[in-house]
């Protein structure tokens, strides 16, 4: 495990963010293959990243005003929460309605859980299954609205 690095005291480059997050996540693959996955990942056309902190969020266009996303983390947890909500309100504003992901660490649903306790617009909410590889979580960002991004 990768230590955390509180990003109020020192700002990780994006490389080490991804180095750190990947020491962390549980995934059943291996560092290597999760790391070039992400490298390779940032590199298709249409991914947007957001940075908050010493977290990156990977966005991606699905349909509609929906999206995928994927969390990389180095941050402390309280970091994370507050970067979390912080990317919450960006994509709603960016025009997505609802985003989906799926993650292997089932705590990563304490976020979804806080973060619904005073959420950056009405009528968020999120819904977690379990999955055959890990959990899948679908979050409504704020009202649907019409149209597409």
């Amino acid at each position: 495990m990768a230590e955390m690095v509180d990003s109020s005291k020192d700002l990780l480059d994006t490389d080490k963010i991804i180095q750190r997050a990947v020491m962390n996540i549980r995934s059943p693959y291996s560092y290597d293959q999760v790391y070039n996955s992400i490298v390779e990942e940032l590199k298709q056309p249409g991914t947007q990243f957001i940075r908050e902190g010493n977290t990156l969020f990977i966005v991606h266009y699905d349909h509609g005003r929906v999206g995928t996303f994927r969390a990389l983390n180095a941050d402390t947890a309280l970091n994370y929460i507050n970067s979390s909500w912080l990317f919450i309100k960006a994509c709603y504003d960016m025009g997505y309605d609802t985003l989906i992901t799926e993650f292997y660490d089932p705590t990563i649903v304490n976020i979804f859980r806080t973060i619904s306790k005073n959420p950056p617009y009405p009528e968020m909410g999120y819904n977690v299954k379990q999955s055959v590889d890990g959990w899948i979580g679908t979050i409504k960002l704020g009202p649907d609205r019409d149209g597409e991004l």
